[in-house]
């Protein structure tokens, strides 16, 4: 099973690169010239590859110079990159693109001040050139924009506060165009600028984090997931390009050498039994044991919750940047009625047993948030009557709302568009 050398690979990537922050050592970076100061945007690749590699071509090609942010609206955002904005004729300003759109990659990133999205039409997938900034924290616009990048110095948010108080006329256009201009968009690279932010992962709408005593409560609607993990620790959640990367990742400060990690990874069962699960596994690690840098220590069946597990403690040798470490590992593989859960725990062999009671709390804390509902809210024959009789009001509202649709009414302030 390639799901657990995966996650012990993970904890070797994150050893070496210790808590970095999100952004790359050298990625590129684009600078907009303004005649009120410059905005650094760094890119999120990870999360809108497509998007990203069309923003680096059209500003390498100059597309963006001598635009306008031809709609500024305080307190909500700016938008720029509309080439019709070069022409004088403001009646097209709004409109226009490169001549193509790019797929919507609505990720999960929230719409925070300074993020920086796709504008489009009413088409998901019709996003082109033009872009907002956001300039306080708008969320109702999550996933359903395609968010692609963040501002990243001091000066970039002094200069959004600038063009955002201007002046504005009809269709929130600007009175004096040139102080919104972008004179020039030009790709850097980070290595190449100094007094960049530290600004950490963006925000994600899928997790929420509230303190808990000791711990902290992990709850993720999305996952229908929440368990605890320790006090102080960082959560990231990889990008899901792969069924085999995990879906919540959390580390610890660094001790000794390797920080302590315990990740969560989510699978279909797909008609599995959890024997079928421990007997692929077992045919997978007998490739990695007999390459004599890894051992299994112990495996056993248990329960926890109600729920069949499977867990396995093992260790691993890796050399790495010229330093040998052995890594020691706990997986515990929680099998419910239609998905298995493995939690992993990996640190240092000689800092191991430093977490492996907070792991253990971590696993027998997990609780799927849906049975959850449903065990506290038993469903009996009035309130089914009432659900019924809910659906089909909803049913009504849909219509309703259809109607609305097809009126084509448009709330200004709540939608970034091509106009």
């Amino acid at each position: 099973m390639k799901k657990f050398l995966i996650i012990l690979l993970l904890s070797i990537i994150l050893f070496n690169l210790g808590n970095q922050t999100y952004a790359q050592s050298d990625d590129k970076l684009v600078i907009l010239h303004t005649n009120l100061g410059q905005i650094v945007i760094e890119f999120f690749p990870n999360d809108a590859p497509n998007h990203v590699a069309n923003i680096i071509k059209l500003t390498e090609n100059g597309f963006y110079d001598n635009t306008i942010f031809h709609r500024i609206i305080p307190g909500f955002m700016i938008q720029g990159g509309d080439p019709n904005t070069k022409d004088t004729n403001t009646s097209n300003w709004g409109t226009g693109g490169p001549g193509y759109s790019v797929n919507s990659e609505f990720n999960t990133i929230m719409h925070n001040r300074g993020i920086v999205s796709m504008a489009r039409s009413t088409d998901p997938n019709s996003a082109g050139s033009q872009f907002f900034i956001v300039h306080k924290d708008s969320n109702f616009l999550d996933q359903q924009y395609t968010v692609f990048g963040r501002i990243t110095s001091q000066e970039s948010f002094e200069t959004l506060d600038k063009i955002a108080s201007v002046a504005t006329g009809d269709k929130d256009i600007p009175l004096n165009t040139e102080q919104v201009k972008i004179i020039k968009m030009e790709v850097i690279r980070r290595s190449e600028i100094s007094n960049l932010l530290e600004q950490g992962n963006p925000q994600r709408i899928s997790s929420e984090v509230v303190n808990s005593t000791g711990d902290q409560l992990y709850e993720n609607k999305v996952l229908d997931i929440t368990f605890n993990i320790p006090e102080g620790w960082i959560i990231e959640q990889p990008t899901k390009s792969d069924p085999t990367i995990p879906d919540v990742v959390a580390i610890g400060a660094k001790v000794g050498s390797s920080p302590p990690v315990i990740s969560l990874t989510i699978s279909n069962m797909n008609g599995k039994s959890i024997d079928d699960m421990i007997q692929e596994k077992n045919e997978f690690l007998k490739t990695a044991v007999d390459s004599g840098n890894f051992k299994i220590l112990s495996q056993e069946k248990s329960t926890i919750n109600g729920n069949q597990a499977y867990i396995t403690n093992a260790a691993g040798f890796f050399q790495t940047n010229e330093t040998a470490i052995t890594i020691q590992f706990r997986e515990v593989i929680i099998s419910t009625n239609d998905k298995f859960y493995s939690f992993t725990y990996s640190n240092g062999i000689e800092n191991f047993n430093d977490y492996i009671t907070k792991f253990e709390e971590s696993t027998n804390s997990f609780k799927i948030i849906s049975e959850s509902i449903k065990e506290k809210q038993p469903i009996i024959k009035d309130q089914f009557i009432f659900i019924i009789f809910g659906i089909i009001a909803s049913i009504g509202i849909v219509f309703v709302v259809l109607i609305i649709k097809k009126r084509n009414l448009i709330f200004k302030n709540n939608n970034i568009s091509k106009n």
